[in-house]
């Protein structure tokens, strides 16, 4: 997204500069797809978000190395702020999900998001099966895996394919649920889709964390085996580096798993 070049060029950027852009990005995503691709829009948009944001993620991840090998910041303290820069980018498209599953007609959200509703519609959130921890955990340890692959592989681009991937099934899985609940709340839609959210944040913030470290975990792991020698200096550095990160993103899918094994079924019980 060339547009937003001469602000990201300046070095002074944050999070609202990414938000935005993302939102953006979004929004163009999910309308071209729509009109260049009707029958397949749900998909189409997924990957035009992924092309749109290809250039912001190499400019994190330039800022990240700068920071790092030029002693600005400490490792810690510069992968902390990628994180943060790449989870607000989780957020401006699921976002951006939200309010258009919020606004656009019934019949606009299945021709629009179809791929992600599933067989979600119709269907009360009290009425969500949430599975045991195990379960849950096993499922979770799966996507973490494919995230960690995509991104080995494929670099940001498969970063960013996965991460686009789950923040729109997010973004407009809750707000058709909320538009086709049978027991709808006096406040309408945006009030059942408020306390939904409320109920599944906790648990989605800390699995959107442990996929994002995860995936830049594999992208400094796939940039350390093309640029250094197996064994050198800067090799065990990142190597170190990469191991720090995705034992930290384990920790937090385990919580993760918790929060939603046990903490949602709660929320939802005590806002329902």
């Amino acid at each position: 997204m060339y547009l937003f070049d001469r602000r990201y060029n300046t070095g002074n950027f944050g999070n609202g500069l990414v938000f935005v852009e993302t939102v953006v990005v979004s929004v163009l995503g999910i309308v071209s797809g729509f009109v260049l691709f009707p029958s397949e829009a749900s998909l189409i948009a997924i990957f035009l978000i992924a092309f749109g944001q290809a250039r912001t993620v190499e400019v994190l991840l330039d800022r990240n190395r700068d920071e790092i090998w030029n002693g600005f910041k400490t490792p810690a303290q510069a992968n902390f702020r990628l994180a943060a820069s790449l989870l607000t980018m989780f957020m401006g498209i699921l976002a951006s999900y939200a309010v258009a599953a919020l606004v656009v007609s019934g019949d606009a959200v299945l021709h629009l998001f179809g791929r992600q509703v599933g067989d979600y519609g119709g269907h009360s959130i009290t009425e969500v099966v949430f599975d045991d921890f195990t379960g849950i955990l096993g499922h979770n340890l799966v996507v973490l895996v494919i995230c960690f692959v995509f991104a080995l592989v494929y670099r940001h681009g498969g970063m960013l394919l996965v991460l686009a991937w789950n923040a729109s099934v997010w973004g407009v899985v809750f707000p058709y649920v909320a538009r086709t609940a049978p027991d709808l709340s006096p406040g309408g839609p945006a009030v059942y889709f408020a306390k939904s959210f409320i109920c599944i944040f906790p648990h989605l913030s800390l699995e959107a964390a442990a996929y994002t470290l995860a995936a830049m975990a594999a992208v400094f792991l796939s940039k350390a085996v093309q640029k250094y020698d197996v064994g050198s200096e800067r090799f065990t550095r990142v190597g170190a580096s990469v191991l720090r990160i995705s034992a930290l993103s384990l920790v937090l899918l385990v919580v993760a798993c918790a929060v939603e094994a046990f903490v949602a079924p709660a929320l939802i019980h005590a806002l329902f």
